[in-house]
This record gives C-alpha cells, sequence and structure tokens, in this order.
C-alpha cells in the first residue's frame, strides 16, 4: 500500500505561544505563515493534512481543514486524542506548527515501516536528546483508544499512551538522510523566530507590537 495513501497527516496549532509572546503559527516567513509552511511541505506526502487548533474557525488561511481540540487544555496528548478521532486513513503523522523543516519524506519513511510491520503501533524518532513524538505515526485503530485512556489520567502527557502499544524507536542514526537535526527544530522564542528568518534569507523582520496570545 502506498503510505501517502495511508496516512493523514495533523499539524498541531493549539498552544498558546507564551515564550513567542505571539502566535507562532502565524509568523510571517515571506509571503507566507510559519503554519501555511507546515501543511505546504506536507501536502504531497499525505492522503489529507489537516490543522488541531483551540478554535474551529481558527486560521482560515492554513491551506488545510482546521479542527477544533476536542480536549482543549491537554496540550499535545489531546491535540493527538483530536486528529486520531478525524483520521480517515490507517495511519496517522503528528507535528507540530513550529516545526519549519518538518519532513515530509521522513514521515513517508516511517509510515512505511507501519505497512511493512502490522504489529508495530508507533514509528517514533529520536534524536540525540529525545524522542520525537509530534513527529511520528501513529497506527490509528490502536492508538485512538490509548490516547483516549491516557487523558483519563490527570496531568498526563503523551508518554502516557505509549504504555499498551507496540513501539519502534528509530535512532537519529538511522535518520541521517533525512537531516533529523533540521526537521525537529521548532521554533519557540523570538530569539529562534529570527534563526529561523536567517536561515530563509528573509531580512530582519520590521518592529511590531506583539499580537494577542491566550493568557
Amino acid at each position: 500500500m502506498n503510505p501517502a495513501a495511508s496516512l493523514t497527516v495533523a499539524v498541531l496549532a493549539g498552544g498558546h505561544s507564551r515564550r513567542m509572546g505571539r502566535d507562532k503559527a502565524a509568523l510571517p516567513l515571506g509571503p507566507e505563515r510559519l503554519l501555511q509552511r507546515v501543511v505546504r511541505r506536507l501536502r504531497p506526502y499525505a492522503a489529507a493534512v489537516l490543522v488541531v487548533a483551540r478554535t474551529g474557525d481558527a486560521y482560515p488561511w492554513a491551506g488545510a481543514p482546521v479542527v477544533a481540540d476536542r480536549y482543549p487544555e491537554r496540550g499535545p496528548l489531546g491535540g493527538i486524542a483530536t486528529a486520531l478521532h478525524h483520521a480517515a486513513t490507517p495511519l496517522l503523522a503528528a507535528v507540530a506548527c513550529d516545526m519549519p523543516f518538518v519532513s515530509g519524506p521522513l514521515l513517508h519513511h516511517l509510515a512505511r515501516h507501519l505497512l511493512q510491520h502490522p504489529h508495530d503501533d508507533i514509528a517514533l524518532p529520536r534524536d540525540a536528546h529525545d524522542i520525537q513524538p509530534l513527529h511520528a505515526v501513529y497506527r490509528v485503530e490502536r492508538a485512538r483508544p490509548a490516547f483516549v485512556a491516557a487523558l483519563a489520567r490527570p496531568r498526563a502527557s503523551i508518554r502516557a499512551a505509549f504504555g499498551g502499544l507496540r513501539v519502534r524507536v528509530f535512532p537519529a542514526a538511522d535518520l541521517a538522510a533525512f537531516d533529523p537535526a533540521r526537521a525537529f527544530w521548532n521554533i519557540n522564542t523570538p530569539a529562534d523566530y529570527r534563526a529561523l528568518r536567517e536561515a530563509l534569507g528573509l531580512p530582519p523582520e520590521p518592529s511590531a507590537g506583539p499580537t494577542e496570545v491566550s493568557p
């Protein structure tokens, strides 16, 4: 089976962007915004791309359908559970909206592994520091109930959903062809944003007051 035909990609954009001081998803990058860039990079590698946001009417310019987070204030765990609810394909990739170099080829590689290894439930990359559950691929049928069950535990994280699932971890050394250091880079602070603009050859952003961010 073609990995792209079996894969929905969910871009999680429901965070509060507190360290940035403004909505990360809407950060301008030349003719597009950060969320648009992530969606554009992933669209060729999936049957569908959707955005999980605080409300369903957020980001009308995203370039992909936006669904409301079913589990607000539960962080990425709730975002992935929401995406698993909406996915109409056997596999789901979950990524963060603040990963400007998110790798469609890497997600394609992870999806192919799950298609070829039906006993594995999650294809999970790891860099030199930690696992990367927001650049991973999940088997929808088995992951959906596991994530919903994890949400029943107060203050649970994504890792809480992994206990009953078979996880295949891919170390960074096995993913060198996909440039994981760049693929996993996320933009959290104004300094990160300035570094990204420089990396993309964009001029410094004109001075502007911060946009409103949810408390």
